[in-house]
């Protein structure tokens, strides 16, 4: 199993980091008697060694129980940590305040020292820092040995967090019939045949909803066989680590030319590109971007200015700042309907050699099959293949399982969904773990889950935490991991898929309220525990 600890325990060293440091508890610390100032800067040391073993263990591939063992002793204990600097800090602001009170109001007094006040505190405080420290210390011994495996494991470094290289796609289409999305393909044909300059459209949705199937359709349509491109190309971005303009550019050059782009340097590739297309009309698909500089899409795009009027670049990508980086119009890629998802399911849930026929499927597995696909074409696939050889009598219990935990053939929606999630910053990665606690289909609003991540510590105490929450919110909306109701709703709901990859993401790693710790469910079980509600 893959350890997935790490980001959860990096910003939570993070945050003590950010309490340890601040003037209120450094200044109240070297007023406490007994050297607690000595202590906070011990604690200090050995929290940078804490986070150096960390940045081992994201960049080591570790799988062994032990080290993962220790790596949750460390989350519990960081937690404990978190809760007691809380009240220290808490301690120093109002002794602080306390102070200032008391000068302001005893003003012929106003020379005592803040440190004359409450010896019976400082002896207090002064023992709870050094208990933090003695227990970080005891926890570092006792797990020597898996300290020792980080060193001595012999594993090559590599990046955990990086998923696996994604499927390459290409213009020929897989499928014969396209469910549901004759609404799509009218708008965004019309989008094309509507440009007189160059233009760029991006395509944006959750990972399977079919935003290369769409790119497909128009690519080939037949409506744009009247604009006559000259050229036409098809690059598929995300099986490059890092948006590489030159890797880009040799893969639309060999495409719109005859050219062998192979030892030559980006200015002479691009030189050829603006040749190849200079006063041509092109359609180009770049599909699956995930993350890229506008310097850099400038660098790639300074070709194409040449091309003819009319020409289009159709990019699709999981997230609408790629679109807002680039500066394109985009359109949002929405579920199928329950109609579209049953017709595709059926395409391949049926047919020869399939265990099942269409009128042995009762109106309660069909509603149970179209809730579990959630519009997500993807699902439908997935699912509708996964059913095919088993018979009709055993669909139900099998659609009451976790899609992907069903069997390893269904893994590849966890795959596709996986990226989403790997490819994001590690404060992110703990705000979307943190959703798991939430029921399936449950609807929320932004200031809701805003609140619980600043009640929680996800989002670090700061004089601008709410606006801190909300960016974050809004940054997992672009990523497509939320989903608005309707427009005009202060509602988000997560795909059900989404739910469970959010599961999967931190099984097994609890969340502490004041009086419960969470524990989040093990593979395979299907009871969904839910933090009590707090009043917003």
């Amino acid at each position: 199993m893959e350890v997935v600890l790490e980001p959860v325990l990096s910003e939570l060293v993070k945050g003590l980091f950010k309490i340890l440091r601040s003037n209120e508890v450094r200044d109240f610390a070297r007023q406490l008697v007994g050297g607690v100032d000595s202590e906070i800067k011990e604690l200090e040391n050995k929290l940078q060694m804490v986070e150096d073993l960390l940045r081992k263990a994201e960049d080591r591939q570790l799988m062994g129980k032990r080290v993962k063992q220790w790596l949750d002793n460390l989350q519990h204990w960081a937690h404990d940590a978190e809760d007691l600097l809380d009240e220290f800090a808490y301690e120093a602001l109002r002794h602080k305040r306390k102070a200032e009170h008391q000068a302001s109001s005893s003003r012929g007094f106003s020379c005592l020292p803040a440190s004359f006040s409450s010896p019976l505190l400082a002896v207090q405080m002064g023992c709870k820092i050094k208990r933090i420290n003695s227990r970080l210390e005891q926890l570092c011994g006792k797990r020597s040995e898996e300290l020792k495996l980080l060193e001595l494991s012999g594993l090559p470094p590599t990046n955990v967090s990086a998923p696996q290289k994604p499927e390459e796609t290409s213009s020929v289409p897989p499928e014969q019939v396209v469910y549901g999305r004759n609404e799509d393909e009218a708008e965004l044909l019309k989008m094309v045949k509507s440009g007189t300059n160059f233009q760029v459209i991006a395509v944006v949705g959750m990972g399977g909803i079919g935003k290369t199937t769409i790119a497909r359709v128009v690519y080939n349509h037949k409506e744009l066989e009247d604009f006559k491109f000259e050229k036409k190309a098809w690059v598929c971005v995300s099986t490059t680590t890092t948006f590489d303009v030159l890797k880009i550019s040799k893969e639309l050059l060999q495409q719109v030319s005859s050219f062998d782009p192979n030892n030559y340097n980006l200015n002479e590739v691009q030189v050829k590109l603006k040749e190849a297309v200079s006063g041509k009309q092109f359609l180009i698909v770049l599909d699956d971007i995930w993350k890229v500089e506008y310097k850099k899409w400038e660098q790639l795009m300074s070709p194409f200015t040449a091309g003819a009027p009319g020409s289009t670049m159709i990019v699709t990508t999981r997230d609408t700042d790629v679109a807002q980086e680039i500066r394109c119009p985009h359109y949002k890629l929405r579920p199928l309907s329950d109609e579209a998802c049953w017709s595709l399911f059926e395409e391949h849930a049926f047919g020869t050699g399939a265990a099942a026929v269409p009128n042995q499927i009762s109106d309660s597995i069909y509603k149970r099959v179209v809730e579990r696909c959630g519009g997500l074409p993807l699902a439908a696939k997935t699912l509708g293949g996964l059913l095919r050889f088993k018979q009709s009598d055993s669909w139900e219990n099998i659609l009451e399982s976790k899609i992907w935990s069903i069997s390893d053939e269904s893994d590849h929606i966890l795959s596709t969904l996986k990226l989403s999630y790997h490819y994001l910053p590690s404060n992110l990665k703990r705000c979307f773990g943190y959703c798991a606690i939430f029921p399936q289909d449950y609807e929320f609003e932004e200031k809701e889950l805003a609140l619980l991540w600043i009640a929680e510590g996800i989002v670090q105490p700061s004089n601008k935490q709410l606006d801190e929450a909300s960016e974050c919110f809004h940054k997992l909306c672009s990523r497509s991991l939320f989903q608005q109701l309707s427009s005009d709703s202060s509602k988000y709901v997560m795909h059900d898929c989404v739910h469970e990859l959010a599961q999967w993401a931190f099984e097994g790693i609890s969340f502490r309220s004041e009086e419960n710790i969470i524990e989040l469910p093990e593979k395979g079980i299907k009871s969904f525990i839910y933090l009590t509600q707090l009043e917003i």
